[in-house]
């Protein structure tokens, strides 16, 4: 049985292998990184790797479960107290995302793992992001601040698909500097069609700091 001190270095160890994971897969893609340079990154052996990781793959869970565990978080916070509307509690999560990618490491290489070919460009990748967003939107259309004919399952999958070809596009042309911006024209773009006019008057599609 492991002591506290123990337990706590080998989570130090783990995130340690994690991070540098999330750098090389950032700037490679998945089939780019090696475990040798994640190794080197990271500062541990290739026992010690292999001690916590067996595979890449493996690895490459742990980097798509720090995007899962933010949706997770995102879809728990939508049982609290209602707020003054749904609809700017999706925006704002946006956002908040937007912000957590341009300074997570493991965020921006879980974006990556989703939108590339290879093992993770699957239905599986995006169930945390669809299910959250469609929770957001379920909550929003029963408090009626969405116009009748949007389907909120149907409007998450159109969400999350801008929002990834919106991270595909910057992440192409090397501008995720301009994130936030690229973000606020989906919004303007995306929300006449969703919100009801007299929502649309009352929500803040710009990011929470222009």
């Amino acid at each position: 049985m492991q002591s506290g001190d123990q337990a706590d270095r080998r989570e130090q160890t783990v995130q340690r292998i994690i991070e540098a994971a999330g750098i090389v897969i950032d700037r490679e893609g998945y089939a780019g990184a090696t475990t040798p340079e994640i190794q080197r990154l990271a500062g541990v052996s290739r026992g010690g790797f292999y001690h916590h990781f067996a595979s890449k793959k493996d690895l490459g869970d742990a980097v798509l479960e720090r995007q899962q565990q933010f949706f997770t978080r995102v879809a728990q916070g939508s049982a609290g107290p209602d707020p003054d509307l749904w609809s700017q509690v999706l925006v704002d999560v946006s956002y908040r995302y937007t912000a957590a990618i341009l300074d997570d490491p493991v965020l921006r290489a879980a974006v990556r793992l989703s939108i590339e070919p290879g093992p993770y460009l699957t239905r599986d990748s995006y169930r945390a992001p669809l299910d959250a967003v469609a929770t957001l939107l379920t909550s929003a259309h029963q408090a009626g601040e969405l116009q009748d004919h949007t389907d909120p399952q149907e409007a998450a999958r159109t969400l999350v698909g801008c929002y990834s070809g919106v991270q595909l596009l910057a992440l192409a042309l090397a501008e995720r500097d301009q994130l936030h911006a690229q973000v606020a024209a989906m919004w303007r773009l995306m929300m006449p069609g969703l919100a009801r006019p007299e929502t649309l008057e009352r929500l803040r599609l710009d990011p929470p700091d222009s």
